[in-house]
């Protein structure tokens, strides 16, 4: 057995509101292993996507108010500032939900990627940089000229794999993705999924998904953990949660989905 990737013990996340406190993340525990892919599914508002902007510390008014955090043994709660942003995108990284609000929009996407490298002191030869990017590209299954456009020059799922190509530039053990299929129709979700699924594998890392909707989850992960109203109140493997769902939220996430074999009436 191998040591956890991701392990996350007692997580609580709290937010300033003009009425108070409010605790948004409550009592979260859950482990990755390595190569896993592990689904966080909920409604909006579930703290869900909280959790993983805690984890990457980008929260904007709220706080980690207790728990435990390691990633690959090292206790990321603990670890200094200066320390965690050379951490983010050569341990983990973040795949955004919402790809236009993501990338900036007056730099050309080889800028973009040029950043990641810059902040993390690699430095190139001559041209080895430009060849890095499109093979990076290529990766994701996109041609090289896409490193000279503006992301509003692109479609919406060709966004979205450019987001996965920067996660995955500094070879992380973790990929969160936080939603990445929003916004997008339906074959468009499906390539993407698959383009994330193809590098995770190329890469062995581990995958943390948030979404809401359990049919794609249960395409993708090999378990689900369910969260509502801040706790996570179910987990267990794709069969078992589907095949015996204890809790009676999951149970209506499950029951959502539409089905050609039963007819019934509307909750």
């Amino acid at each position: 057995m191998t040591a956890p990737v991701l392990e996350i013990e007692g997580l609580n996340v709290v937010y300033d509101t003009p009425g108070g406190p409010f605790h948004a993340v409550r009592d979260v525990s859950f482990s990755l292993a390595s190569g896993e892919r592990f689904g966080l599914v909920g409604e909006s508002g579930s703290g869900k996507s909280t959790t993983i902007l805690a984890l990457m510390r980008m929260l904007r008014s709220g706080w980690v108010e207790s728990g435990k955090v390691r990633l690959n043994g090292r206790d990321l709660l603990a670890a200094p500032a200066s320390a965690f942003r050379q951490l983010r995108f050569a341990e983990m990284s973040l795949v955004p939900q919402g790809a236009m609000s993501s990338l900036n929009p007056v730099l050309r996407i080889a800028d973009q990627i040029a950043d990641i490298y810059d902040d993390h002191g690699i430095r190139w030869r001559r041209g080895e940089q430009i060849e890095a990017m499109r093979n990076l590209l290529a990766r994701v299954g996109l041609p090289p000229t896409v490193l000279g456009f503006y992301p509003h020059q692109l479609s919406g799922g060709m966004k979205q794999r450019v987001c996965i190509a920067m996660s995955i530039a500094l070879r992380p053990t973790l990929i969160l993705a936080d939603e990445p299929t929003s916004a997008l129709d339906v074959m468009v979700q499906k390539q993407v999924l698959a383009t994330l699924g193809r590098v995770q594998r190329d890469l062995g890392a581990s995958v943390l998904l948030i979404g809401h909707d359990m049919a794609l989850m249960a395409h993708f992960v090999d378990r689900i953990g369910v969260m509502y109203q801040g706790s996570l109140v179910e987990m267990g493997s794709v069969r078992k949660i589907f095949a015996d769902p204890q809790h009676a939220y999951t149970r209506m996430l499950i029951d959502s989905l539409p089905s050609f074999n039963r007819t019934r009436r509307r909750a």
